[in-house]
């Protein structure tokens, strides 16, 4: 059995010889089959499903058990006896050292990346959605493996002397920070951004924050590179704006490259370690607070909290795939659940007689308004609130004949699974970025009378656990 998706929940089948179930602190070796959804390895002994972590398939490790539970244990990789013939070289030096916890497969051939997403994405389907054969789509690989990403987020944190350190996470430490040198995820201008401030920040002593002491000032770098629209914004979350020659920080940035449009300050005081500025905090010390992305010959506003997809050609791909399967006419009415700043229910506008917006975040649905008024899109509406409160409340003078969802990872409540069924759309369009949910709020749908027509996986993040699926269901013939 492969139990690609039964991770992400624990459904794991029951175990026919507990008898030869690993110990805690156990060293065995193992040989890794596949991946599990979240890119932990699928290996087995004598029938007992354990999961490694470090290790891909084909190599044969052997791997110390740090958690036993009743029908699988979880292990990780502490030497590695035989490569997989599947590993190629991984560029990045933080990479090839373990540091960085952001990529998982850069040393997995790309082909390989994308088939153990595919079959991630059927075998959860079938494990957590009971789907017996689910039309999932070939995955769509991204066009870049490399430099793909048009934001990064960046930590400050005091080393042991106190002097800032800036870059990324170490592999599975929130309070731990390496010093950057080059992401491959990331554009060669954030990386100049990035390293001018290391400079920058040490010649005059920036007080980073400490994210369990909740002591210092410099808490998040976060570059936004639209190549699109050839336009960048540098944003510095801070706890205060009490930062040695911050004006002349940004002035250097700024005259770092043309593209840079914007540098901005936003202030956090809270203790939650967001890259996210709090309402009304934000202060411009360069140029614009925002810059633009282009889809689908529609202008964005992108500005220091908005939300876009981080890898715009595949973004681009997403959403006509969404779109596709909306079949949108002159006559459709669409209601966009989770709509964030507009993006989906203005391209769903273009075609449609009328489109409504769903969102609950005050500043994503004013962002949403200001779309429509630049793109000069006049038949979308857009309503401030939580969705369930919303289709709860539900005035409209009509029901939408689609609706599209774009819910974050914990996906659709209950009781918004209820009510889109309850509003009886001709279509659902699921866009998901968690398996896992998607097969449950499926599962949902499909014991409320749609059909699950087909499922179609993108590849947004190459080299991370992440998928991105658009799932397309029908009502029912009564």
């Amino acid at each position: 059995m492969d139990l690609t998706g039964a991770a992400a929940s624990g459904t794991v089948s029951p175990v026919s010889a507990p008898l030869t179930a690993p110990r805690k602190n156990e060293e065995i070796e193992l040989t890794v089959e596949s991946l599990a959804l979240g890119g932990r390895g699928v290996a087995h002994r004598d029938g007992f499903v354990v999961f490694v972590d470090d290790a891909l398939p084909g190599d044969r490790v052997r791997a110390r058990v740090f958690r036993r539970r009743e029908r699988f244990a979880e292990a990780r990789a502490v030497e590695r006896l035989d490569a997989s013939p599947l590993r190629v070289e991984a560029p990045c030096g933080h990479y090839r050292a373990r540091e960085c916890g952001g990529c998982r497969f850069q040393d997995l051939d790309y082909a390989h990346q994308l088939a153990a997403k595919q079959a991630q994405v059927r075998e959860t389907l079938a494990h957590l959605g009971g789907f017996a054969d689910p039309h999932v789509h070939p995955i769509v690989g991204s066009p870049e493996r490399f430099r793909y990403r048009n934001k990064m987020e960046f930590s400050f944190h005091p080393d042991a002397d106190g002097a800032p350190v800036l870059g990324l996470h170490r592999r599975g430490r929130y309070d731990q920070v390496f010093a950057l040198e080059s992401c491959w995820l990331a554009t060669a201008l954030t990386d100049r951004v990035v390293r001018h401030t290391q400079r920058f920040a040490a010649v005059h002593a920036w007080p980073a924050y400490h994210s369990v002491r909740h002591t210092g000032v410099a808490r998040f770098l976060v570059v936004r590179h639209l190549e699109s629209s050839g336009q960048a914004l540098v944003n510095l979350v801070a706890a205060t704006d009490e930062i040695p020659h911050l004006e002349r920080w940004a002035a250097e940035i700024a005259a770092l490259d043309p593209a840079i449009r914007g540098v901005v300050l936003n202030i956090n005081t809270s203790r939650a370690n967001i890259a996210f500025g709090e309402p009304g905090l934000e202060r411009v010390l360069a140029g614009a607070p925002v810059i633009q992305e282009h889809l689908h010959g529609l202008v964005f506003e992108a500005g220091a909290n908005a939300f876009l997809q981080t890898n715009s050609r595949q973004a681009d791909a997403l959403y006509a795939a969404a779109l596709d399967e909306a079949e949108i006419s002159p006559r459709t009415r669409v209601l966009d659940l989770y709509c964030g700043a507009g993006t989906i229910t203005l391209l769903a506008a273009r075609q449609a007689q009328e489109a409504l917006g769903f969102e609950m975040v005050e500043d994503a649905v004013r962002a949403a308004e200001r779309n429509a008024a630049h793109n000069g899109v006049t038949n979308v509406r857009f309503r401030l609130g939580e969705a369930r409160r919303l289709l709860r409340e539900w005035d409209e003078a009509w029901t939408p004949d689609v609706v599209i969802a774009d819910p974050p990872r914990a996906g659709l409540h209950e009781r918004v699974v209820d009510r889109i069924a309850g509003l009886e759309p001709q279509r659902v369009v699921y866009v998901s970025c968690n398996p896992a949910t998607l097969a449950r709020d499926l599962a949902g749908l499909v014991a409320r009378g749609y059909v699950l027509d087909r499922v179609r996986p993108f590849d947004l993040f190459p080299h991370t656990p992440h998928i991105e699926v658009v799932a397309r269901l029908t009502r029912a013939p009564n």
